[in-house]
């Protein structure tokens, strides 16, 4: 965060600050000691949140039979929360930061425990013993969570944690959300939440702490709603203690026996796991039992961090490393585990708090860890000193605010799929446990996106030859029959990946298409591979039931651009045996230009070996009339070309026009060295270099027989020679030209119009 030029920013760890000169401590002191009160302000404000959040967590999971752990377990919190501070304020990417228990991972832990001492007590463990194996769970999945961040963050997946499907995230809160709303009563009523038996679940005697408890998490939840500002809750927590205090040392109910207050409360009790550990006693199997809690309480952290990290930056408009706040957050937490305290993060609501109370430096976030330390340090009772209904209300207050945020603020309530695969997985972890909610909302998850998938069109575009030829200059007789029949011949483009959702329609669909064209005599379809990145079995399969309509329908397929792994998987179904028609080409142009030639050759009869009379024909055909064409051909050089010899070199000049009465010449146009593109591929009865000999330019390409052809030259001293001598057939010639020219350009609007 960008503070005031004329502030001292204090260094981060690895800076290396300046070195005051002897004498001049003080005098830095002096000079800085306002900056350093308003840090030690904001950071004394911000603890307040997470002391809250830690009192009331603690009365969340240790409740009931394991009410005795409730002050080793505050202890841990506190703990987790003072290491992790300190250590991400001094590394975060988005200073000034706080760090905390999270909710949404709180949540889980809550569900840790239950199955946790479950075990235990089905085993005949006492409650310390379910106590010590609750708490070493969680110091193990601290640990967990911790190397889960730093290894995502050493990795740089951090960005793959945003492919998680959002209904999955949604989920996964909304489920914490709802299991701190119920904790909230729990708290009060001391037994397990049902929805389905109110009445056993809150008894009459607990009617007035519940109802006070609702009234301020509404309070709290009205007031941050119309405000917006993170002051609500410190202030809300610290006062309405305080009030409820008094009106219950009024009434002579402030003690621990009243009800109004956790019982079996005392000073704060260090919990050591590496002692517990030697203990004879734990079971370890309890705890591989309970690895689908443990794993949830990492994947929801994850998701927590990312989510909170987010929140910062666009809070702050500024940029964070998250590959880096992986790594500082999955640190803190190693160095946690071992020494008892329990999961912390980056905290959102702690980090903007700190904004608010106008901390503007890393120490800012340093001085809230400090206070917090110091709380664990004077081992003060706090259970004692908030009352049962303020530490439930603010735990339905959290509750209701995940609730809200993920599914009414969200994008998820945009689009009704998504909002009821979020209820149906909050549903199935709330009663099915966090695995499986997880494995059934990842598998509900990826069935909507393949049947939103599904929905995009593979095919991407549909053409005849009738508008999209090849790169094949043809003769006019050659391009009209080819326009003719053009109907006979179909171009498929395909994109994206094919799989089982999409490949049945991709067979109905070219199926459909040619059937809607005359069958006497046979077709062709081009399939255009090039823009797809793979199928599966389920498309290979409707690939080989495309060939067998294909076989049985007189269709040839004509595969261009296939992959290599693509071609592989065709070829090891034999789609390409001897016998059928069926080719595999590397280009689309090259499927196309094989496709014409089929066309061509069982349409047009055979065409007789290129001689004088064949080029006199052709342009009596062209200059109307037989006279103009022997008048005209004593202007014209013949030349015979062999394959690989250049007609025309690329920036050579352009001083002739050619006529190509045989054979085929490649047009390709130099690139990197010693690299050549082709362009263009012209056939016989066509012409060549016409627009640079008007233009009177370089050539911009180089033509090369491709095998032998038979060329007609028409210098330019001949064609000054034929307007002078025989101006009627030198018009006649040009009108020829851009006649050929128009019907290309023609052809080519159609080809445009049709991409488009």
């Amino acid at each position: 965060m960008d503070v005031p030029p004329d502030k001292k920013v204090s260094p981060a760890i690895g800076d290396n600050p300046p070195v005051s000169p002897p004498g001049e401590g003080l005098s830095w002191l002096g000079q800085n000691a306002p900056l350093l009160g308003a840090n030690a302000l904001a950071g004394a404000v911000a603890s307040l949140l997470t002391i809250a959040y830690c009192l009331s967590f603690s009365a969340l999971i240790f409740q009931g039979a394991l009410k005795d752990g409730l002050t080793m377990g505050l202890w841990g919190l506190l703990v987790g929360s003072t290491i992790a501070g300190i250590y991400v304020s001094l590394t975060t990417s988005l200073p000034p930061a706080e760090a905390g228990p999270d909710n949404p991972a709180v949540a889980v832990l809550s569900v840790l425990a239950a199955t946790v001492s479950g075990a235990v007590f089905a085993n005949g463990g006492s409650a310390g013993l379910a106590i010590d194996h609750v708490l070493l769970s969680f110091s193990i999945a601290t640990f967990v969570t911790g190397a889960v961040l730093y290894a995502l963050g050493a990795m740089r997946l951090g960005q793959v944690v945003r492919f998680v499907p959002y209904p999955v995230i949604a989920g996964f809160l909304a489920a914490s959300g709802w299991f701190l709303l119920t904790g909230g009563i729990e708290v009060v009523t001391g037994r397990d939440f049902s929805l389905f038996d109110l009445a056993g679940t809150v008894p009459s005697e607990s009617h007035s702490k519940v109802l006070l408890a609702a009234a301020f998490a509404s309070v709290v939840y009205a007031a941050k709603m119309r405000t917006a500002s993170t002051f609500v809750l410190p202030l809300a927590f610290v006062g309405g203690s305080l009030v409820l205090d008094l009106v219950l040392r009024g009434q002579g109910l402030m003690h621990e026996g009243s009800g109004w207050y956790l019982s079996g409360t005392s000073m704060l009790t260090p919990w050591v796991p590496l002692r517990a550990m030697r203990e004879a006693g734990i079971d370890w199997h309890v705890f591989l039992k309970a690895s689908a809690e443990i794993g949830a309480a990492a994947g929801v952290t994850v998701i927590a961090l990312l989510l909170d990290v987010t929140g910062l930056e666009v809070a702050r408009t500024k940029s964070a490393d998250l590959d880096h706040e992986f790594r500082t957050n999955g640190i803190a937490n190693i160095i946690a585990a071992p020494l008892g305290g329990i999961m912390g993060n980056l905290s959102l609501n702690g980090s903007r708090l700190l904004d608010e109370t106008g901390g503007l430096e890393r120490m800012s976030g340093v001085f809230a860890s400090l206070v917090v330390g110091a709380i664990v340090v004077v081992g003060l009772d706090l259970p004692g000193l908030v009352p049962v209904p303020v530490l439930a209300g603010l735990l339905m207050y959290l509750g209701l605010v995940v609730l809200t945020e993920v599914l009414l603020r969200s994008p998820a309530h945009r689009a009704w799929t998504d909002f009821g695969l979020s209820l149906a997985i909050m549903a199935a972890i709330v009663n099915l446990g966090y695995l499986a909610g997880v494995v059934f909302g990842f598998i509900a998850a990826c069935l909507m996106f393949a049947l939103s998938y599904s929905r995009i069109a593979v095919i991407r575009r549909h053409l005849t030859r009738v508008v999209y030829a090849s790169n094949m200059d043809r003769s006019v007789s050659a391009a009209r029959l080819l326009q003719e029949e053009g109907d006979r011949l179909h171009i498929f483009w395909l994109s994206g990946f094919i799989f089982f959702g999409s490949s049945n329609g991709v067979f109905e669909s070219i199926r459909s298409s040619l059937e809607k064209t005359p069958a006497g005599l046979r077709r062709y379809a081009v399939l255009d591979f090039s823009d797809v990145s793979g199928f599966d079995t389920s498309a290979l399969l409707s690939l080989i039931k495309l060939r067998n309509y294909a076989d049985d329908h007189g269709v040839m397929l004509a595969f261009a651009g296939l992959s290599k792994r693509m071609q592989q998987s065709l070829d090891h179904v034999k789609l390409f045996s001897a016998g059928r028609p069926h080719k595999a080409f590397s280009t689309r142009n090259e499927a196309l230009e094989s496709c014409e030639d089929e066309v061509l050759s069982g349409s047009a009869p055979p065409e007789r070996p290129a001689a004088a009379n064949d080029f006199e024909h052709w342009l009596a055909s062209e200059l109307g009339g037989r006279d103009k064409a022997r008048r005209i051909a004593r202007y014209f050089e013949r030349r015979d070309l062999t394959p690989g010899t250049p007609l025309y070199a690329q920036g050579a000049p352009s001083d002739t026009i050619d006529l190509i009465v045989d054979g085929t010449v490649a047009v390709t146009v130099q690139g990197e060295p010693g690299l050549a593109h082709l362009v263009r591929r012209m056939s016989k009865r066509t012409v060549v270099g016409e627009m640079g000999f008007f233009r009177s330019s370089p050539r911009t390409a180089s033509v090369v027989p491709e095998q032998g052809a038979v060329i007609y030259t028409l210098t330019r001293a001949s064609y000054e020679r034929l307007l002078k001598e025989e101006p009627d057939v030198g018009a006649a010639f040009l009108e020829a030209i851009v006649r050929a020219l128009s019907d290309r350009l023609e052809f080519a609007n159609q080809g445009i119009a049709a991409l488009s």
